[in-house]
Formats: structure tokens, C-alpha cells, sequence
């Protein structure tokens, strides 16, 4: 009984092994996922302070040219 019961449980624990390498790992989709957001906000966020940046220069060159005119 104690020989069929520790043989039961070797087959199950290998059989189990050998599906972890052919089940899909939800951790890894999860984690591209993350990375995707990530990548996608920095690039909002660069394009967003290029604009910034543009918009900046442009009050300031219409500020000066007031100045002058003054």
C-alpha cells in the first residue's frame, strides 16, 4: 500500500512537471503587458514635453517681440 501510494505520487508529480513547460505562463503575458504601458507612457509623456517645450519658445519669442515694439 505505502509502494503504490509514493509510485502514485512520483507519476503525478512528473506528470505535473511535464505540463508546466507546455501551459501558458500568465505571469510573462502580464509582464509584456507592463512593459508595453511603460514604453507607451514614456513616449506620451516625451512627445507631451516636446510640445510643452514648443509651446514655451513660442510665448517667449511673442513676449520679446512685444517688448520691442514697447
Amino acid at each position: 500500500m505505502l509502494l503504490a501510494t509514493i509510485i502514485t505520487l512520483i507519476g503525478v508529480s512528473v506528470a505535473l512537471f511535464v505540463m508546466s513547460f507546455f501551459m501558458n505562463d500568465k505571469m510573462a503575458d502580464l509582464e509584456g503587458q507592463i512593459d508595453q504601458l511603460q514604453i507607451t507612457s514614456m513616449q506620451e509623456t516625451y512627445q507631451m514635453k516636446k510640445k510643452i517645450k514648443i509651446l514655451e519658445e513660442e510665448l517667449l519669442s511673442d513676449t520679446m517681440s512685444d517688448d520691442i515694439l514697447k
